[in-house]
């Protein structure tokens, strides 16, 4: 459970469902807080639930992910991960880490309507993944992750529902 996440023509962004359209710069950050109740999994495989907790603070997003103890886990699998806007460079930067020791940062352009795409810059594995978020409307999003920068299948995903 690898997390771990420029504006089109005018015409895509009026059509994007209020309150998922594309704020700027840290602001768009506020979309996500609050608690969001959330199914996921390897893509093929079951899904498991976990509550993700949204905070925004003096410009960091921070996210807490908690995967309870299910199927075959022994232990739960649980992250940590600070995002934020590089108003220099014009990008989100995220970096995260899990309680199996696993860490990247990961960037991401402005986002486009209700879209994110993000890339991994640095990762304990070295595995440099991509990842899509999209915001179907206010209280819910999906999230793909790819196995690299490049691949078109993803191989990891999940919805999460806004529960507070």
């Amino acid at each position: 459970m690898r997390n771990p996440l420029g504006l089109l023509a005018f015409a895509a962004i009026v059509a994007a469902p209020n309150g998922v359209r594309a704020a700027s710069g840290a602001a768009a950050l506020q979309y996500y807080v609050g608690t969001w109740s959330c199914q996921a999994g390897a893509i093929g495989k079951l899904s498991k639930k976990s509550t993700v907790i949204y905070t925004f603070d003096s410009g960091i997003l921070r996210e807490w992910v908690d995967v309870p103890p299910q199927g075959t886990m022994a232990t739960p699998y649980l992250n940590s991960i600070a995002t934020s806007y590089d108003a220099n460079k014009g990008h989100y930067v995220q970096t995260g880490m899990d309680n199996e020791g696993f860490w990247w940062v990961s960037f991401a352009e402005p986002w486009t309507g209700n879209t994110e795409q993000w890339t991994n810059h640095a990762s304990s594995d070295n595995n440099i993944r991509s990842y899509k978020w999209v915001r179907t409307n206010r209280n819910t999003f999906s999230f793909t992750e790819y196995p690299s920068r490049t691949a078109t299948k993803p191989d990891f995903g999940g919805t999460c529902s806004r529960s507070s």
